[in-house]
Order: C-alpha cells, then structure tokens, then sequence
C-alpha cells in the first residue's frame, strides 16, 4: 500500500484508488476531526492513529487479518480499518473519538457509554440528528430504556439505529445538562455498576435522568 503521513496520522491506500485520487481532502478531514475532538475534550493524544483506507469491506476484513467484511473500525492498537471509495467514505469523526477517548480519558466496559461519545461527535446517522432519531423511536414504539441499553449483550444485539442514536443523544444532553468535564469525570471512573456511578457523579438517578 501507498503511505502519506500528516501532522497526526499515517494513512495507507492503494495505488490508483478513489482514496489516493482524494488523499488530500481526506487529510484535511481529518486533521480537522482530530484537532475539534481535542480541543473540546481538551485532550493531547502522544502518538499518531494509523489510517487504513480500503477499496471494500472485504479488504478490511483481510488488512486487519480477521477475513470477516466491514466499512470500519478501530482497533485499541490506534489503528482504523476503513472503507473508502465511490459508494462508501467512512471518514469523519467516529472512529477517531474512540481512538483519542481510549488514548486520554480510558476505556469503559460500556459499550453504550464509548458509541455515545462517538456518536456524540458524529452528531447523527444518515444526516439525521441524534435526537431526531429518538423521538421517532420514541413514536413508534421502539425506543429502548436505558437501563437495557447500557447491558453490553443486550447493547448488541440491538439495531444499531437504535442503540448508537440513543447513545448519542444521552451523552449530548449530558454534557449539556452537566458539563464536559463532569462528563469525562464519569466517561474515565465508570466501572461495570453503571447507574450506581451515574447517581455518584451527577447526584440524580439514571432512571429520573431519563
């Protein structure tokens, strides 16, 4: 694979590929995702994330050695598997969130509180809001408690539709109800007894929260 490495990042492409024909707009993408999640978090991350930009979701599969297709991902080693050409560009924030999030403020056992904050940035799905989402889950019936949502099997088993939105929306009213700082307090000390972290952190109850 061809190499380009830029203030915060190594990406790696294939020759005459969508992704080498852009690789500049893509640079510039993401250095700005980078430079924003760091600043509002107002976080330093040592090191540079490690880009792969693939022409299929088979070739993520084979890159990160697991053969199993997929658009993205990221993996703890500050490495992202992503699929970049005519139909599908995932590029943006997402991945890079959780990269930065696990190198500066930890990793919690939650799977719904790391997508949240992701999805926080991403600040919806298929150009639709977070909180858009949740009120049409909420219309039609679908809408997922949070006390299930925040159980990692339940978590995935779900749509993630349903599941990343929901958890976007939770950690956006957060922090605009308490704070970023008293979000990253939690996001960094929460341990598998999630809502008796939550009552700790912000003195109310997930469920009268909810």
């Amino acid at each position: 694979m061809e190499t380009r490495e830029s203030v915060n990042y190594v990406f790696r492409y294939n020759k005459d590929s969508i992704a080498e024909k852009y690789i500049d707009k893509i640079i510039e993408t993401q250095e700005f995702c980078y430079e924003f999640i760091c600043k509002y978090l107002d976080v330093k991350m040592n090191g540079k994330i490690h880009c792969y930009l693939c022409e299929s979701p088979e070739q993520v599969g084979k890159i990160y050695g697991d053969n199993e297709p997929c658009n993205a991902f990221e993996s703890k080693d500050n490495k992202i598997y992503a699929v970049y050409n005519e139909d599908i560009k995932c590029i943006g924030f997402h991945e890079d969130a959780h990269i930065i999030s696990y190198n500066t403020l930890g990793i919690p056992n939650i799977a719904f509180l790391r997508e949240g904050l992701a999805m926080f940035f991403d600040k919806g799905y298929l150009g639709i809001d977070n909180y858009s989402w949740v009120s049409y889950f909420l219309s039609k019936n679908r809408y997922i408690r949070l006390n299930e949502l925040i159980v990692n099997e339940k978590f995935h088993k779900t749509s993630h539709f349903i599941t990343y939105t929901i958890a976007g929306a939770f950690v956006e009213y957060l922090i605009c109800i308490f704070g970023v700082n008293k979000f990253k307090e939690f996001y960094s000390n929460v341990d598998n007894n999630f809502e008796e972290c939550f009552k700790k952190t912000f003195k109310v109850s997930l469920k009268n929260f909810e």
